[in-house]
């Protein structure tokens, strides 16, 4: 056989073994590489969790699942941190990549549009789309001291 044929199957040989043995050693059983590594869900208060899905797609919703009725708080927070039955978050808005073409629906973050919600899992209500003035007074009348927002991948 030639020389190079003999090298290229070796080196195949090798990639496969070294790729059985990880395979073998992750308990999940599946190989850490492609879509979904930088991918999340942590734990927040009151059955909530906080999910990335991907790279504009980080929003708070209960662990058990939710409908169009369950209080969320949605896609892109930035910032989040809890207090007893409260969930705080900044949360930057998001746009259409392309508006005027109608297939085209994905979403990325648009730099001038920030604003804060409040999430009480305990009366499942939520307050959002707050400026930073009414951000404030909304802490001040549900006596929630002033909690610094952690960035989510901080979190």
């Amino acid at each position: 056989m030639n020389k190079y044929i003999k090298v290229g199957l070796l080196f195949c040989t090798l990639i496969l073994a070294v790729s059985v043995i990880r395979f073998f050693q992750n308990p999940r059983g599946y190989f850490p590489v492609g879509p979904g590594m930088q991918d999340f869900s942590k734990n927040l208060t009151g059955g909530y969790v906080l999910y990335k899905n991907s790279a504009h797609e980080i929003f708070a919703a209960p662990a058990d699942g939710w409908d169009s009725e369950a209080s969320t708080i949605p896609s892109k927070i930035i910032k989040i941190n809890i207090y007893n039955e409260f969930i705080v978050a900044e949360r930057q808005g998001l746009k259409r990549r392309n508006p005027v073409d109608s297939l085209d629906t994905y979403e990325i973050p648009d730099e001038c549009v920030k604003d804060f919600w409040i999430l009480n899992t305990d009366k499942k209500y939520v307050l959002g789309n707050l400026n930073r003035t009414d951000y404030k007074r909304k802490l001040d009348s549900l006596h929630i001291p002033a909690i610094e927002l952690v960035d989510v991948y901080k979190y």
